[in-house]
């Protein structure tokens, strides 16, 4: 596997399909057409590069691994494991000369974990570190349990569709140089590559590295894909691209190609830059930050952040960490301000793009400390502005996101509150459920219908449960309910909740009133001139 290819990325679905589709061809005695494999020559090492068929021959050796541990044929299985270890002419080092051979990452766990001689009859001890880790021993798992169902003779059929059954086209480039291009214009078949791989890609290329150049860079972008995922790392890179496009639209690819690639070195952006980014990103997804005098405010900043339903505050605290760092003096104001924007931003501005607009002011005023922190800077936020947030957060919040994101803010704003980070098991318990029986003692207390739809969703019928506590505490009365929260239930662990001990009764005027001094103290919190 050369090293500007994408780790392995087929899910069980992809797997499966293909395990579908080789059993259909065993019953109508049909090959089986693979596609086409493109492969780069190696007349040098006497290898071939893998340009384009990396997933389904990774897939296959997967299967070949498991219907080789599933035989009971000595024979049998010695001839299948013969299709993937060449034991007769080891390799330096190693008890067999490998067939397939993954990427630096990925390469010891695939030998080990698929194909060694017997190794997939123990993949319960193998979770893998990676993604694409994780993939490999799942597939294996989903592969081993439609095979267990199929009787010896099926299996076996099977079997020889897989060895000699399948049909395929076989193209091989001369020139290595050539490996990049052809992986950039055939890899969109079967799973679509991740934004990052074609990015990666890109920048290989317009670098014009060295096979060895490209394999010591390989290693490295491998290990930012492991330290992050793909789906975050391609996020890493969205934001990267929202700090050098003032209004990022369409496609990520071009969209990066365009804003970033074309004005910055591509070996600068892989040396100096892309470790930084990375570093900074798993902060802010996180909120894990190093240790200093501002770690503990940065990190509830970033955690408040995080309960956030939208985004786009990401690229100008990922700009501040890489460009400034925690340590800088004015770390404290920056985020404390990126938080109170955030939470604007999401209460009164429905309009992507400007959010987006707003968020590129405070990246482009980074690198100035002067218009950053001035009075009319990125961060401030007019009367106009904060009247609206008062008349919003006296509202409705409709969707799970918003209620949870406000739950947990107000509870670090309270009296003897505390941050929450958004991955806690803490769940948003409506006092006055949202659906009310008949029967229900509720209906004494609240029988306006109007009442209930207006009130039932506002900041003063929140308080913050766990979510086994919230399940039991469910639909009851109030008094049962407060038996619930606070006798063992866990309730007094909340500031949001605490508030209730006191609390004899549950009625619409006792939510209104608390969903007004809830959002006094959000408004005194974030210093609104209301």
């Amino acid at each position: 596997m050369p090293p500007y290819q994408r780790s392995y990325s087929w899910g069980e679905r992809e797997a499966l399909d293909l395990l579908g589709d080789l059993a259909e061809a065993t019953d109508s005695s049909i090959p089986h057409f693979i596609g086409a494999i493109v492969l780069v020559n190696g007349a040098e090492t006497g290898m071939v590069e893998i340009v384009d068929g990396q997933q389904r021959l990774t897939t296959l050796t997967i299967l070949l691994a498991v219907l080789r541990d599933l035989e009971t044929d000595a024979e049998r299985a010695a001839a299948l494991h013969a299709m993937i270890a060449d034991e007769a002419r080891p390799m330096l080092g190693e008890a067999a000369n490998w067939r397939l051979t993954l990427n630096y990452m990925d390469g010891a766990f695939f030998r080990d974990t698929i194909q060694r001689l017997g190794a997939t009859k123990s993949l319960e001890n193998e979770p893998g570190e990676s993604d694409s880790q994780q993939r490999m021993v799942g597939n294996a798992t989903a592969i081993l349990k439609e095979l267990k169902k199929m009787t010896d003779e099926r299996r076996r059929a099977l079997t020889d569709t897989v060895v000699a059954g399948c049909a395929l086209v076989r193209v091989v480039v001369n020139d290595k140089d050539q490996g990049f291009k052809v992986f950039r214009v055939l890899n969109t078949r079967g799973k679509e590559p991740d934004a990052h791989d074609i990015i990666k890609t890109e920048l290989f290329q317009k670098a014009k590295f060295s096979v060895r150049e490209a394999n010591a860079y390989a290693e490295r972008w491998a290990e930012h894909e492991a330290v992050l995922g793909g789906g975050a790392f391609d996020d890493l890179l969205r934001q990267i691209r929202a700090i050098h496009d003032r209004s990022p639209k369409g496609d990520l690819v071009a969209g990066f190609q365009k804003a970033v690639l074309s004005k910055i070195d591509p070996r600068k952006f892989l040396d100096d830059l892309l470790p930084n980014y990375v570093a900074a990103y798993r902060q802010i997804t996180t909120a894990k930050v190093s240790d200093g005098p501002n770690a503990a405010l940065v990190s509830d900043k970033l955690n408040q952040l995080r309960a956030l339903e939208q985004q786009s505050w990401r690229a100008p605290a990922l700009k501040f960490l890489v460009e400034r760092g925690i340590d800088s003096p004015i770390a404290p104001q920056f985020f404390t301000g990126l938080e109170r924007l955030g939470y604007v931003i999401q209460l009164i501005l429905h309009d992507k793009d400007q959010r987006n607009k707003r968020f590129s002011k405070v990246s482009e005023a980074v690198t100035n400390e002067r218009t950053l922190l001035a009075k009319n800077g990125p961060f401030a936020i007019t009367k106009d502005e904060a009247r609206k947030v008062h008349e919003r957060l006296l509202g409705r919040f409709a969707t799970f996101g918003q209620r949870r994101a406000m739950a947990l803010r107000l509870n670090a704003a309270l009296d003897d509150g505390f941050t929450i980070p958004p991955e806690s098991d803490a769940t948003v318990e409506h006092v006055l459920p949202r659906s009310v029986q008949e029967d229900s003692h509720w209906m004494i207390t609240w029988p306006d219908p109007a009442k209930r739809r207006e009130q039932c969703d506002t900041l003063g019928n929140f308080v913050l449960l766990t979510h086994k506590v919230n399940q039991k505490a469910d639909r009851h009365d109030y008094r049962a309910k407060k038996e619930v929260y606070f006798n063992g239930g866990g309730g007094a662990d909340f500031a949001l909740t605490r508030d209730l001990m006191d609390q004899d009764a549950w009625t619409p005027e006792v939510v209104r009133k608390r969903t007004e001094g809830l959002a006094e103290i959000l408004i005194n919190e974030w210093q609104l001139a209301v």
